[in-house]
This record gives structure tokens, sequence and C-alpha cells, in this order.
């Protein structure tokens, strides 16, 4: 037999396979309505179904509900915020990554450079109280040209610039320091 010939008899077989499979009635049945008044949950509040693996039955816990404003445990963390002052500005470096080059410029409160194609505003840098170098937390708003919504705007950390720092495919910037004079 011909290859060809071979090709359509099989072809016409498997065509005429598919139409005899679907040759049945597809029958709907529809769903009994629901009154939403008469649905009963499964357990009551406060309960967990398990089902045990040996006996294939339902295994109800209670569970004991909190009071609100409850701790659970024995550990409580007490964080004591640090005591800041505002300074007059910031020091904030960039990284131009196809450049390759990295500048510093100090901003003063409210003032706007312009960095490539970003815009990027200093609403203000705060230092801690008794360690003035040690950290800065500098609220920034970075803009890009013919962008409605800032790229970024939040509090930089300089101690953790990874905590809250710009995603930007060409520039990296993060606050080093307050300027406290």
């Amino acid at each position: 037999m011909k290859p060809t010939l071979t090709r359509l008899i099989l072809c016409f077989s498997l065509a005429a396979g598919a139409a005899l499979a679907q040759s049945g009635n597809v029958v709907i049945v529809p769903l009994d309505p629901v009154n939403p008044d008469e649905v009963v949950p499964s357990g009551e509040l406060g309960e967990i179904q398990e089902i045990d693996p040996e006996t294939g039955e339902i295994v109800r816990e209670t569970i004991e509900f909190l009071d609100p404003g409850s701790v659970v445990g024995q550990d409580v963390t007490t964080v004591t915020e640090q005591r800041v002052r505002e300074g007059s500005g910031a020091v904030l470096r960039f990284l131009d990554k196809f450049a390759g080059s990295v500048e510093e410029a100090k901003l003063a409160k409210g003032d706007t450079i312009r960095l490539g194609w970003l815009q990027v505003a200093l609403g203000e840098c705060r230092y801690p109280e008794d360690n003035p170098s040690g950290d800065a937390f500098a609220w920034l708003v970075i803009r890009e040209d013919k962008l409605e919504e800032p790229v970024f705007q939040g509090w930089m950390v300089a101690s953790s610039p990874a905590l809250n720092a710009l995603d930007h495919a060409r520039f990296d910037i993060w606050v080093t320091q307050c300027i406290t004079e």
C-alpha cells in the first residue's frame, strides 16, 4: 500500500471516530435552589475538623480564643524609638550603572537635583540625637521624566540602604548622612 493512501485511510478513520464519540447527547441538569438561611456550616466556630488517617473519621478539637490585645507566650520584645533631630539637608550618593561613575551631592531640605532623566527631591532628613553621624533617615521623592507617578517615594535609611531602595535600571541612589549644621 502506498504511504499516501495509508495516511488518507488513517485520517478518515480518526475523523469518523471523533464524530462517533460526539454523537451522544449532553444532558444539562439544573441545580437545586439553595436558601442561604438554611446553610449550616460544618462544625461550630472555634472547632478544627481534621480526618483521622487511621479511622477516616472527623476529629474535632476546640480552639481557645484569646482576648483582643493579649499576647501569646512569655516573650515580649519592647522596642524603643530613637530620639531624632531634623537636619538642614542630606548627603546623597548616586551610582550610574552604565557609566560606572559614583557622585555625591548635598541637598538642602526641599531642594531637587537632576540626575540623568531623574529628579531627586529631598523632603527632610532626620538623624539620631545621640549619634548624629551614626545614621540618617531621608524622605525622598524620585521622579522620572515622562512618568506621572514617582519611581520612589519614601524613607531611605543610611545604615540599611537595601531596606527601602530605589529599584531603577540605570541609577542607584542612597543617603549617606544628614547635614547637621
